[in-house]
């Protein structure tokens, strides 16, 4: 299994020095998408999962986990340049606190109130580790991470994990992979 870990070390950089949350259409927005542009590009253009994890000192918390589809969003590089975009909040929160979910709701009118505060669940990450591979289906992919929600217990992950159909040799070299990875944190 392809794997591999994304520190958020350079967008934390960036944050500190732009501590006022931009819009995604604001000017401003454009230097942190370059960052994670290049942050992205790093991961493959294949199906599988993606997990964002605090690490203080040395504890780990895994905080979220999340997949890739082989419909909408086709490939991991894919689904984290999405997450960049879509949840740029929680890692505003994590430098600059809870105040950034108020601001970037009011630059939106307030519209997407819900959708902010539940990015903004995933805050006090610091790094994002990834791992799939080729040839993976949706219902193996929904399977392993209803699984690993599960087996894990992230504390921004919200919905039911049951699932029926198991997969149990994926999971397991799933699970392996996650593991191997967090040990390399």
């Amino acid at each position: 299994m392809d794997s591999g870990i994304i520190s958020f070390a350079p967008l934390f950089a960036h944050i500190k020095q732009n501590p006022e949350i931009p819009h995604k259409k604001e000017p401003t927005f454009l230097p942190f998408k370059e960052i994670y542009s290049k942050l992205a590009d790093s991961v493959p253009n294949i199906p599988g999962w993606y997990v964002w994890v605090q690490i203080d000192g040395p504890n780990k918390s895994i905080i979220y986990i999340g997949q890739s589809q082989t419909r909408k969003t086709s490939s991991l590089q894919a689904r984290i340049r999405e997450e960049f975009l879509d949840e740029f909040v929680a890692l505003w929160a994590t430098i600059h606190g809870s105040k950034v979910v108020s601001i970037l709701d009011s630059k939106y009118n307030n519209k997407y109130t819900k959708e902010i505060a539940r990015a903004a669940r995933k805050s006090g990450a610091t790094h994002l580790i990834w791992f799939g591979k080729s040839g993976l289906s949706d219902i193996e992919l929904d399977a392993v991470e209803h699984n690993l929600i599960s087996n894990f217990n992230p504390t921004a992950n919200k919905r039911s994990s049951g699932f029926k159909v198991p997969f149990p040799e994926l999971f397991k070299d799933a699970s392996t992979t996650l593991e191997t990875k967090l040990s390399e944190l």
